[in-house]
């Protein structure tokens, strides 16, 4: 397939009593999977789920709840720029939209090993041999408006595909060249899933051109240290 095609999957209200294999079989009753379909799930789906909502009544609470959860304060006002998981992100991933008054809901735990457990459990449902499953969130990006989404997790396909020693158009090796396939695929999936009252949490991208794995995914595979990230001399530790 050449073509990149992104469907949208509406789903009721999810909350700690649900199971997320049990909401996507009902997602996906009418929209098959099929071979090498890249399934996205809202991380805030699968922290609901752990139960990872926790008060927020105040904002002196709040804050209290972003410290604890944070791997690093990097200061701010209106928004407190965190660390957490080697990714710069407002609040340390706690999101109080979609969730009853004075609730936030935390970053889903481990979410690398949850996406390889569901990969498997789709897998064995749907009984394909090829399939990705990234579990995403919305993410700012620097001195750009608006939001995008990043990959928090991934299994069943290479995250990152490695342009180095490739030549470009001009037969000039690529020396730095890397794709973060895992975000740019949670970003397409981002268009149809939404940020507000677009109620959905799950979507497939079909077509992308990704390496499919069986292995169990490496959580560092997307990092890069503040040594050779380009931005690395905008962060003051």
């Amino acid at each position: 397939m050449d073509n990149l095609l992104t469907i949208g999957m509406k789903s009721k209200t999810i909350t700690g009593m649900d199971d997320v294999m049990d909401c996507l079989k009902k997602a996906l009753f009418d929209e098959k999977l099929h071979e090498k379909d890249i399934l996205v799930i809202s991380s805030k789906v699968v922290a609901v789920t752990q139960g990872k909502v926790r008060d927020a009544r105040s904002k002196r609470e709040f804050e209290k709840l972003v410290e604890s959860e944070a791997d690093e304060m990097l200061g701010g006002e209106t928004v407190i720029l965190t660390k957490k998981n080697n990714i710069f992100i407002p609040w340390a991933g706690i999101d109080r939209s979609n969730v009853p008054e004075g609730k936030a809901v935390l970053w889903p735990d481990e979410p690398f090993e949850t996406a390889y457990n569901l990969l498997q459990q789709l897998k064995k449902e749907f009984k394909l041999k090829k399939l990705g499953v990234i579990i995403s969130d919305s993410i700012c990006m620097p001195l750009r408006r608006g939001v995008t989404a990043i990959a928090l997790g991934y299994a069943g396909f290479e995250g990152v595909k490695d342009l180095r020693g490739k030549k470009d158009l001009y037969n000039k090796e690529l020396k730095v060249s890397q794709q973060n396939m895992a975000d740019m695929i949670a970003a397409a999936a981002h268009l149809v899933m939404g940020e507000s009252t677009e109620s959905m949490p799950f979507a497939i991208v079909r077509g992308a051109k990704v390496e499919y794995t069986a292995r169990r995914p490496d959580p560092s595979e997307p990092i890069i240290t503040q040594s050779r990230c380009l931005f690395g001399p905008l962060y003051k530790k």
